[in-house]
């Protein structure tokens, strides 16, 4: 399975854990992505100032700021519509529904397998795509009813 056909994914990747980071760039060495690393959560708020991404991965465990306050101010003070992969070395828990709740796409469960990793980042670009076909065709003008 390929990520992308032609076009480069650009990814931003929040973890506080270099090797967890280092190891997402490795899975994903052979696919046409650009990730950009960040290791925390305020300097992931200061990046998407600046530039835009196809997805985002956060960690839920992180100081200064956890992956889920980082999620909810990405969906509603940024009122960033893109797809938000939340990964945890948590079991499942109420808590994680939660962060389904506030916005977040999918959740990836730590240890994960490089198929498991393509597998999610391929599902949320195949909803991106729809959805952003769904906004175009909102978007577009109306067409009159010629037969009026």
């Amino acid at each position: 399975m390929k990520l992308a056909q032609g076009n480069t994914i650009k990814i931003l990747v929040v973890d506080d854990d270099t090797n967890m980071i280092n190891l997402i760039k490795f899975y994903l060495i052979k696919e046409n992505v650009e990730i950009t690393p960040c290791t925390d959560g305020q300097e992931a708020l200061t990046i998407l100032n600046d530039q835009t991404f196809d997805l985002i991965l956060i960690d839920i465990l992180m100081p200064r700021m956890d992956g889920h306050t980082l999620l909810k101010k990405i969906i509603t003070e940024k009122h960033i519509m893109i797809p938000v992969i939340v990964v945890t070395a948590h079991g499942p828990t109420d808590n994680l529904m939660a962060l389904i709740d506030d916005g977040a796409y999918d959740i990836l469960q730590k240890p994960f397998t490089t198929n498991r990793l393509k597998l999610t980042l391929h599902n949320a670009l195949n909803y991106k795509q729809m959805a952003d076909q769904c906004l175009a065709i909102q978007k577009s003008p109306k067409k009159e009813n010629p037969s009026k």
